[in-house]
């Protein structure tokens, strides 16, 4: 008789699965947003710029074409954006620079701005009126020193020849007072650092905003 077959092995149990190490795919990653499209706008004609001096000019120092920076009062705000921020750079050139004559004429000093820094970090050319100033006068100066000269021969006259000298000294003082004022340039047309001035755009002005990556 044959010996029964032996019976099976029992296979132990498995083991609990442990949730924590099924393999979960990461979910997919969210497509990532198109770059936004810059803006363009435009400057208006006619939009003014108020600035502030970076440095000193004057019409005896300067001359035409000399170049000068500034720096915004306020700031540009074109469509809702901000194209330059308060304190950002412009620079400027001295358009005509005109000494005061010896004898006639005023001194004269015109600047206009030529670029624009935006906040983008572009650097725009722009036109601009001009700025435009004449030196003082110096009539009351002037007569001043030819009175001065006519009191100073009255007085030499009169000590040399009595009335009529004091005439004749009168004419001779007022004539070398009015030498001195021919001989005298007036007075240059001045604008000091931080100096406050006023632009308008004579042509408008399209920008292009530039991306940061």
């Amino acid at each position: 008789m044959a010996a029964p077959a032996p019976a099976p092995a029992s296979r132990p149990a498995p083991a609990p699965v442990n949730e924590a190490r099924v393999f979960r795919p990461e979910p997919a990653a969210p497509s990532r947003t198109p770059p936004r499209e810059p803006s363009t706008v435009t400057i208006k004609e006619g939009t003014t710029f108020s600035i502030r001096l970076g440095e000193g000019l004057s019409s005896d120092r300067n001359r035409s074409g000399d170049e000068f920076t500034g720096t915004l009062e306020q700031a540009l705000v074109v469509d809702d954006l901000v194209i330059a921020e308060r304190g950002a750079h412009v620079d400027g050139r001295v358009v005509e620079s005109q000494l005061a004559g010896r004898v006639k004429g005023l001194a004269h000093l015109s600047v206009e701005l030529t670029r624009l820094h935006t906040a983008d970090g572009q650097k725009i050319a722009i036109r601009t009126s001009p700025y435009a100033q004449d030196g003082p006068t110096s009539k009351k100066e002037d007569a001043a020193k030819v009175g001065a000269g006519a009191a100073i021969g009255a007085i030499i006259g009169a000590i040399a020849g009595g009335g009529k000298g004091a005439a004749i000294g009168a004419g001779v003082g007022g004539a070398a007072g009015g030498g001195t004022v021919a001989a005298t340039r007036g007075k240059p047309v001045v604008l000091p650092v931080e100096t406050h001035l006023t632009f308008r755009l004579e042509q408008p002005v399209t920008i292009t905003e530039q991306l940061r990556n």
